[in-house]
């Protein structure tokens, strides 16, 4: 189990094994133990961090799942920079529309100031 990558824990041992772990427990803890802490023992170092060693499917397997999370990230970037594109044009768009308003309350009010003085100065 060790060389080919596998957890050792009671559980998987005494699946393999068909026997129970009460079984293991009694019979084998100390042993299973050992080959526990000398598998999480069994550490090289990367960039100045020890690491457990791994066997190659472990690793291909890491790998792997890495590549695909890589290749989901990429296509979640891609959607959100189109999301992001969309709302920019959308703010564009609603500045645009918020500038025509102010323009249009800015004449209106002109309007109304102009007729405001005309009735002020027909009333006077």
């Amino acid at each position: 189990m060790r060389h080919a990558g596998e957890a050792i824990t009671f559980k998987t041992i005494a699946e393999k094994a068909g026997v129970s772990r009460e079984y293991l427990y009694q019979n084998f803890k100390a042993d299973i133990e050992q080959l526990r802490t000398a598998t999480h023992s069994r550490r090289i170092e990367m960039e100045g961090e020890p690491v457990p060693m791994r066997t190659a499917r472990r690793s291909a397997t890491i790998e792997a799942a890495l590549c695909n999370k890589i290749t989901r990230l990429e296509e979640e970037a891609t959607e959100l920079r189109k999301q992001k594109t969309a709302l920019e044009r959308r703010y564009e768009r609603a500045l645009g529309e918020a500038e025509e308003w102010r323009q249009r309350h800015q004449r209106a009010l002109a309007e109304l100031l102009e007729l405001r003085g005309r009735l002020i100065r027909n009333d006077g």
